[in-house]
């Protein structure tokens, strides 16, 4: 998991050095696309959960998302609710079952806009506020009253950039990024073997939560656009028996625009 380690430091690099830019209401361009979107993808997943093994699980886990957004005169809020689930990622002869989801809510506040390239790049900033959940059951075989498996929670406080580049009335340029800063964490611990918590307070460093993506928006017709991307997500809890997943994929979203 050394490249998702890698790939955290990415995340945390970037939302400190996003540009804080934003909307001119007077521009005729493609732009923010509010609305209803359905989201559906799939993507390599790699998770090593220490509660049950120190070994690296990994395999395809597809991405299910429904979101509803909706632009103010001087803000914007988003609400999204993602699911993926697969009982096919494995380590060697093993699998598990994995279940991750999300529901998650932001505002995005407009600036002055920004010339790239002779087009008015649009950036929206603000807090973002997400309850995260993951489930962990390996297939393998126990006695007694012992069982395997395995969750952590996350309810985080923290920030989301969204980036929109139109090139015409049609076609446009899109990028989030998202991060969890301060969270209260929950984590499966054995009671009978450690005295520990299994609520804490969690910082940036010890409960991490982030999302990159990028992706080519196209309008159909107006009041319906599509949308192909790419997505890293990373996932990491240190302050129980350490949990570190991370996936990339592709996904593709329809939008109902209003």
């Amino acid at each position: 998991m050394k490249s998702s380690i890698r790939l955290q430091s990415v995340l945390v690099l970037l939302f400190i050095i996003t540009p804080v830019y934003g909307q001119d209401g007077n521009t005729n361009m493609f732009d923010y696309p509010a609305g209803l979107t359905i989201a559906y993808g799939t993507g390599r997943f790699a998770v090593t959960d220490e509660y049950i093994s120190k070994e690296k699980y990994t395999g395809t886990l597809p991405y299910f998302a429904f979101t509803w957004s909706r632009m103010h005169e001087t803000y914007g809020y988003r609400l999204e609710f993602m699911y993926r689930s697969s009982s096919e990622i494995s380590n060697n002869n093993v699998s598990a079952e994995i279940v991750e989801a999300a529901l998650n809510n932001s505002y995005l506040y407009p600036l002055s806009p920004l010339r790239v390239f002779g087009k008015e790049m649009f950036i929206y900033l603000g807090p973002a506020s997400e309850f995260y959940f993951f489930y962990n059951k390996p297939k393998i075989a126990v006695s007694g009253f012992d069982y395997a498996q395995s969750f952590a929670g996350l309810l985080s406080l923290g920030g989301r950039a969204e980036a929109v580049l139109p090139f015409n009335e049609k076609l446009q340029l899109e990028s989030t990024l998202g991060l969890a800063i301060f969270s209260l964490g929950l984590r499966m611990v054995d009671s009978e073997e450690e005295d520990v918590s299994p609520v804490k307070l969690l910082t940036l460093f010890a409960g991490t939560h982030g999302f990159f993506d990028i992706g080519i928006r196209y309008r159909i017709f107006n009041g319906l656009s599509v949308r192909a991307g790419y997505a890293l997500q990373l996932t990491r809890m240190s302050s129980w028996n350490p949990l570190l997943a991370a996936s990339d994929n592709l996904i593709a979203t329809l939008t109902y625009e209003y």
